[in-house]
Parts: C-alpha cells; sequence; structure tokens
C-alpha cells in the first residue's frame, strides 16, 4: 500500500481542513456558540486510500510540533452490524442478495453511530469509546469486536474525521432510480428492481441520522468505477500479509465488490455532480444541512466539500473545490437540527439559474414578443417556459 504522506490529497486535504475549521471558529465566536469538535465526512470507493489519508491526516494534525490537534478518526465499518444481527438482516432478506454480507445501506447499527457522534459532542462526556469491526473474522465474513477492544478517546477533541465508502450516497427520487434501472447496463441490471428499492429506502436513514453532522467533507472519486475491484484486491492482499489472517479468496473480493457495484452507479452520479453540499438535480427537496446557508445552523462557509478524481495507480487527476448549488424555487424539508444550531444569519444563494440570467432572459423574450408580434406569442411564451424548466435540470 501507498505512503499518503505529502501526496496531492494529502497536502490539499490537510489545507481543506486547517482553513475551514479556522472560518468555522470564527463563525461560532461570532455567534457566540460554545467551542464543538469540527467534524469531516470523508468518502472513498473499497481501496480508494480513504483510511490511509484519515490516518494520516490524524497523524499531521496531531503533530505536537505543528498543529497540536487532537483528532478522532474512526470509519463506518466500525459500525457494521454483529456477525449474529447482519445473519438475521440476511434471513429476513432471502431475496435480496445486496443484503446477504455486510456493506450496504442497511447493514449498519445507525443507533451507535449516532450515539457515539453525540457523545463526541457532549460537553459533558469526559471519554467516549469507538466501536472496531473485525472484518477477517468468520472467514471474511466479519464481526463486531467486543467492547473491551474498543478505542477509548478522551475529551477535549478538535477533529473528528468519520469515513466510509458510501459517506455522501443520497436516496433517489422513486421515478429517477425506475427511470435508471430501466436504462442500465451495468451490474445494476443483475439486480431485482425490489431489491434496489429497499437499498434506496434504508439510504435515507444514513442521510436523516448521520449527514447533518458534517461541517465539511472530502470526497476520493473513482475515474473508472471499475478500478475498485484492483482497490479492494490489493486491499485484501495487504490485510492478509500483514496481519497473518485468512480474509477472502480473490474470487471472494470479487463477488463481494459486485454486490457494491449497484450502489457506485446509481449514487456516484448525484455526488460527483453536485457533491455532498449540493441540491439533487431531479427534483429533491433541499435538506437543512444542504446549500450556501445551511438552515440548520450548520457551518455555511463557501465550497465545504473538496473532490478528488483518482486513476488506477490513485494519483490525483483532478481536484475541485464544490460549490452548494441549489436549485431555484427549491422546496425544503425543515427538520431536527442533529449536530448543529438555531442561525438566523443570511447568506447568498448559489442557483444554477441566478437572477441575472432570468432578468437577461426576460428582458430577450419581451423583446421577441414585441418583435414578432400577438400571433405568435404563445408559442414563443411556450418555448421560453420550456427552455426554463431546462436550465433548471
Amino acid at each position: 500500500m501507498q505512503s499518503y504522506n505529502m501526496l496531492p490529497q494529502v497536502e490539499q486535504s490537510l489545507q481543506h481542513i486547517l482553513h475551514h475549521r479556522e472560518a468555522y471558529i470564527q463563525d461560532r465566536a461570532k455567534r457566540q456558540l460554545p467551542n464543538r469538535p469540527f467534524i469531516v465526512g470523508v468518502s472513498g470507493c473499497q481501496g480508494s486510500g480513504k483510511t490511509t489519508l484519515c490516518d494520516t491526516l490524524a497523524h499531521l494534525l496531531s503533530d505536537s510540533e505543528k498543529h497540536n490537534l487532537s483528532v478522532v478518526s474512526f470509519s463506518l465499518d466500525d459500525f457494521y452490524l454483529s456477525r449474529n444481527d447482519q445473519a438475521k438482516l440476511a434471513a429476513a432478506n432471502p431475496d435480496n442478495k445486496l443484503l446477504q454480507v455486510r456493506g450496504q445501506p442497511g447493514s449498519h447499527d445507525l443507533q451507535l453511530a449516532r450515539t457515539t457522534l453525540n457523545h463526541l459532542l457532549d460537553p459533558e462526556a469526559t471519554s467516549v469509546a469507538i466501536p472496531s469491526y473485525d472484518k477477517s473474522c468468520f472467514g471474511g465474513l466479519g464481526d463486531r469486536r467486543d467492547t473491551s477492544e474498543w478505542k477509548t478517546v478522551y475529551a477535549p477533541y478538535d477533529i473528528i474525521l468519520f469515513e466510509g465508502w458510501s459517506q455522501g450516497f443520497k436516496p433517489l427520487p422513486p421515478t429517477e432510480l425506475k427511470r435508471m434501472y430501466r436504462e442500465a447496463t451495468g451490474r445494476m441490471a443483475l439486480q431485482p428492481l425490489k431489491s434496489l428499492e429497499q437499498l434506496n429506502r434504508n439510504l435515507s436513514r444514513y442521510e436523516d441520522d448521520l449527514y447533518s453532522f458534517f461541517d465539511i467533507f472530502i470526497h476520493l472519486s473513482p475515474a473508472d468505477p471499475e478500478q475498485v475491484y484492483n482497490w479492494r484486491l490489493q486491499q485484501e492482499h495487504h490485510m492478509k500479509s500483514t496481519r497473518g489472517v485468512d480474509g477472502m479468496t480473490d474470487e471472494a473480493v470479487r463477488a463481494f465488490v459486485d454486490t457494491y457495484m449497484p450502489a457506485y452507479e446509481l449514487y456516484l452520479p448525484r455526488l460527483d455532480r453536485v457533491g455532498f453540499f449540493g441540491q439533487g438535480v431531479r427534483g429533491e427537496p433541499l435538506k437543512p444541512y444542504e446549500g450556501p446557508q445551511r438552515a440548520d445552523g450548520g457551518y455555511s462557509g463557501p465550497e465545504r466539500h473538496l473532490r478528488f478524481v483518482l486513476d488506477q495507480e490513485r494519483r490525483v487527476i483532478r481536484t475541485q473545490h464544490m460549490k452548494e448549488t441549489v436549485m431555484v424555487g427549491s422546496p425544503k424539508i425543515g427538520g431536527g437540527n442533529t449536530g448543529a444550531e438555531n442561525n438566523n444569519g443570511q447568506g447568498g444563494v448559489v442557483t444554477r439559474f441566478g437572477s441575472t440570467s432570468r432578468f437577461l432572459f426576460s428582458c430577450t423574450m419581451i423583446g421577441l414578443l414585441s418583435y414578432f408580434g400577438f400571433s405568435r406569442r404563445r408559442k414563443i411564451a411556450d418555448a421560453a417556459l420550456r427552455y426554463a424548466r431546462a436550465k433548471q435540470l
């Protein structure tokens, strides 16, 4: 496995975190809010290097000669269901192949994850036990470690790094899911629609329970999702050679990754296109943590999402600071303030069809209507309406 020290994804992620944490501290002081740990969501496909990235960032940020920050780093994998509960989930869904093994939305203990995050944010909690999962148990099927093996961290905490392969994946509108399924030619097409619909419903809980905790986001995106097969094989070989455990065979790893590919086909496009804090382009309501100005009172600095595109060798071939775009006149979903405070501040809105563009467009159409005369106004007005809708999409 590569050393990620001083590679572009490390250096730029470090600057991304430090820049936004400073702005975050200033924002909370301005609003007279108490100090609170800064939470960074990190996403990347299996074997993309997200765990190594987080470990390296934790080391650099905690270096007493440089930043001297208290950092807690853990993975969504640490919250997988126990082997017994995973077996029950599989038995309860015998026709859904995606739920026969760990990994998919629905195979994590979200209550445990949410409780852990809340404890880390609780100013009265002096220590927190972080769950741990052993993927080598039961021939690679995995199991949660006993609580005696969990790592205990001690307050105060400055930064929390929370990584996972599906962090940032968001449920699709049912009609959009069906459309993508009808047009699918990849591994998604090999799964029954009902299985994907269940996956989509499960994913809603992840967004509701976890996503509003994130102050900023970092995403390691593959240039081609097929890269995941080699990445995951390398990861398994590394684990077996360094830990002396059996793990999975190469064939088992490929079959294991097969179960993840439908989720990549369904949910990576949105994350790559609009980012974690941007609104979906298929009519999804704006969630309280999305947009330039968070409605839940959370940190609202610009370009909170940093995206890296990686080639097969995990080299960075493109970097993107993603804007928090929203749709014009979009409905909003109110909700509880998970890990955030009320915010009465006003912020600008970045849209895909801004006010200046609308003004110029309106002036142009008025001129055209006058020029062509009354007989053609209706046709032109209809065309203008279709054009405006297309621009919003």
